[in-house]
């Protein structure tokens, strides 16, 4: 588990696990900020591994940090702390509609229309105050950077003002999979402002596997029937991760590679598509 919570004893110069029997938000709090983190975090107990070779030790807080208990107090219960701490991924939450909705950008905080000479291309990711993610398709026939803009904070594709983008870096692509690594990194020229509808998003872990049947929520301003017009308000739909293999099965004859996740659902009626 990565996020089993460490400490290191200044006296001995090692690490140890921490227990969780008199663990606390008091000191999940001091943990997380040591850390750089200023969010509320959450904890819970785990099992450690009797093949780990740190020690479990009670902790407490001690100047606004936590501290290693002396030795002599047991980890009775036997389970470490799991922390999450984390400035990404909150939202403020709102109902969601199966089959697809209006949303409010404020249960969407990362979410961002890049657009093109005023008009919306793509949606992006807030990954950080500098950084959007968005798919490297949007730029293939939008190649000037300066003719690119950025609005954040809204659910609304018109009115408010936008960012300027500094750089576009595109992920680089093999002639064998043209459609792998649809993946770029926008450079915002100066930094967004954090507010409760400007948030960035959580990155998984690189190795990260979810499960066919997961829940995944498609959000954009496309369009909401075949040959309409872009929706002027951010919408939000629930769709299924659908696995690879069966995907491959419904005409996509292999196209959708290993490094692709496939997602809908199997009566339709929701999607998204490039």
């Amino acid at each position: 588990d990565r996020s089993i919570l460490q400490v290191l004893d200044r006296n001995t110069g090692y690490w140890s696990f921490v227990c969780h029997d008199h663990f606390n938000l008091a000191l999940a709090k001091a943990a997380c900020k040591q850390m750089g983190y200023s969010s509320t975090p959450t904890f819970r107990e785990v099992e450690v591994d009797m093949e780990q070779p740190l020690p479990l030790r009670e902790v407490v807080l001690s100047n606004d940090s936590l501290q290693v208990l002396e030795l002599g107090r047991n980890c009775l219960s036997g389970l470490a702390v799991s922390l999450f701490c984390s400035n990404c991924g909150e939202s403020i939450r709102t109902p969601r509609v199966l089959g697809g909705s209006p949303a409010a950008i404020e249960a969407w905080p990362w979410q961002v229309s890049l657009q093109y000479r005023n008009e919306h291309i793509c949606g992006g990711s807030i990954i950080d105050p500098r950084w959007v993610l968005t798919a490297a398709h949007c730029f293939k026939n939008n190649p000037i950077v300066q003719s690119w803009r950025v609005k954040a904070g809204s659910s609304l594709l018109s009115g408010s003002a936008t960012l300027a983008v500094e750089k576009v870096f595109l992920a680089e692509v093999t002639p064998s999979s043209p459609k792998d690594n649809d993946i770029a990194l926008v450079k915002l020229r100066s930094p967004l402002h954090i507010t409760d509808s400007r948030k960035p998003i959580c990155l998984p872990y690189f190795d990260e596997e979810l499960q066919p049947g997961t829940s995944l929520w498609v959000i954009g301003w496309g369009y909401t029937q075949e040959h309409g017009k872009l929706s002027e308000t951010l919408q939000q739909a629930e769709v299924k991760l659908i696995d690879n293999e069966s995907c491959n099965l419904a005409g996509y004859h292999g196209e959708v590679t290993e490094k692709m996740l496939c997602a809908g659902l199997p009566q339709g009626g929701v999607d998204t598509c490039q």
